[in-house]
């Protein structure tokens, strides 16, 4: 029989005899002279006692079966020396493979014994200290110390559930790739990445492209704060919110991004934790109080108030007419829009409303075609807007959200520092319609029988001036 064959075999009975008889009987060493020869391999332990004295014994040592692993040198000064050298002592017995692409560094060296104790230990690793959390921490405690929330392995000591001790063909010894590992545990996650539309870039690579996955100073073990952690890869968004003079509340406080977007997966563009209007009524479901001290209005009680929905409100495309991480425009508009109730006109403060509506809805003095709003062929949207001053602004008539009437046509609307809402009175007809506001006296208007006023009531309203652009092509 070979060498290998009878030390295999050893072990085998090793195993047997630790399970038929227990412990080895340990005989104390008193005070024996130091051999001058060999002696029996069964009486190693008188003098040696110690290298059975562990709750779990090495199978050669069990067996006493020292030769095994020693080799005599001199038998007259009774030496030994190791029968292998490095790791071939071990491999010699234990099968481990080498050639994977991560080994860990002691196995490599040929240092087995750094971590296991030849002899034996407190289970059957035979490691050399009391768990394997303990052992791992001489080398790597630095794993535990940066940061105050640690991963249920890494807190209850399992560094094997993640990890292979002696060599892996993944990087840092993971047992498995590290996005399956993870998936192995978090159940949940994987039932999203599995039936959601919309997935993650990063969940589909690497879960510790965002997450560390030993000890964390943040929340869900991230390595860093949800913002800085997500705009370190979207850097276009980053330069909109560290530019943006109006911010937007929802990126720059509480959960950041996680307040709109989940960090894995969603049925939603974008991976929105829900469709864009529900999660805007998340926070405008109430009055705001903004910064410079005015207030944001209850925006979901004036949608679902109101019959008249504006086109992207309809269609809960809040991202249409905002700036979702934070803007440069009043209100966080994608383009300019006049926030008072009068202003001069100039095409470019009306950017956000020619992105849909026709300019020369304003451009045109007469029309027969353009809009409804009509006295006749006079156009009333060009009489309001289209002044170099007091023009009225879109605002002045139209809710920009909703209202209970056609046409986004207000009720009111705020006016001056006071708090006044101007009523503004309008009622429609089938050919036309009149509004009676607290700006001036009541006028009518009709497309088919145009309502003819003497010339002393419209230079009351709209002194003698011409429009602020002239002509139908807006230049």
């Amino acid at each position: 029989m070979s060498a290998g064959r009878t030390v295999k075999a050893l072990i085998a009975l090793a195993i047997l005899v630790v399970i038929t008889r227990g412990p080895a009987q340990v005989v104390p060493g008193g005070s024996q002279e130091r051999p001058t020869g060999p002696v029996a391999q069964d009486t190693c332990r008188e003098c040696h006692a110690d290298v059975v004295e562990h709750a779990s014994g090495h199978g050669p040592v069990m067996v006493d079966a020292c030769d095994a692993c020693h080799e005599i040198v001199s038998a007259e000064e009774h030496t030994y020396k190791l029968a292998r050298q490095g790791a071939d002592l071990c491999t010699f017995c234990h099968d481990v493979n080498l050639d994977e692409m991560v080994v860990h560094e002691p196995l490599l060296d040929g240092d087995c014994t750094s971590c296991h104790n030849p002899h034996g230990g407190p289970d059957r690793k035979i490691l050399r200290a009391e768990s394997v959390d303990a052992l791992c921490a001489n080398c790597h405690e630095d794993v535990r110390s940066k940061g105050t929330h640690l991963h249920g392995p890494v807190a209850a000591g399992a560094c094997s559930v993640c990890h292979a001790p002696h060599a892996s063909q993944y990087p840092g010894l993971l047992s498995k790739p590290s996005r399956d590992l993870c998936l192995e545990c978090h159940v949940s996650t994987e039932t999203q990445l599995e039936t959601m539309r919309v997935v993650h870039g990063p969940v589909m690579v690497d879960c510790a492209v965002c997450h560390d996955a030993h000890a964390s100073n943040h929340a869900m073990m991230l390595r860093d704060e949800p913002q800085t952690l997500c705009l370190s890869c979207h850097e276009t968004i980053r330069h909109t919110v560290e530019t943006a003079s109006v911010q937007h509340a929802a990126v720059t406080t509480d959960r950041q991004c996680l307040s709109c977007h989940d960090p894995h997966a969603s049925d939603h563009p974008r991976v929105l934790r829900s469709d864009m209007t529900t999660l805007c009524f998340e926070c405008h479901d109430r009055e705001i109080d903004l910064p410079d001290g005015s207030k944001l209005g209850d925006i979901k009680a004036v949608i679902e108030s109101g019959m008249s929905l504006h086109g992207p409100v309809a269609q809960n495309n809040c991202a249409a007419c905002h700036m979702i991480h934070g803007g440069s425009n009043f209100r966080m508009l994608v383009q300019e829009y006049p926030p008072e109730f009068y202003a001069p006109f100039a095409e470019e403060s009306y950017a956000l409303c020619f992105s849909c509506h026709d300019k020369q809805l304003v451009f045109d003095k007469n029309t027969t075609s353009l809009t409804d709003f009509r006295n006749g062929d006079t156009n009333l949207h060009y009489l309001h807007v289209n002044r170099e001053t007091k023009g009225r602004t879109c605002r002045a008539c139209h809710e920009t959200h909703a209202s209970s009437k056609a046409k986004h046509i207000r009720d009111s609307v705020p006016f001056g520092s006071g708090g006044w809402e101007l009523p503004i009175g309008y009622e429609k007809t089938d050919t036309g319609g009149g509004c009676a506001p607290g700006c001036h006296k009541p006028f009518g208007y009709d497309r088919l029988n145009p309502v003819v006023y003497p010339e002393g009531d419209a230079k009351a309203i709209w002194p003698k001036e011409g429009g602020a652009q002239q002509g139908g092509d807006g230049s």
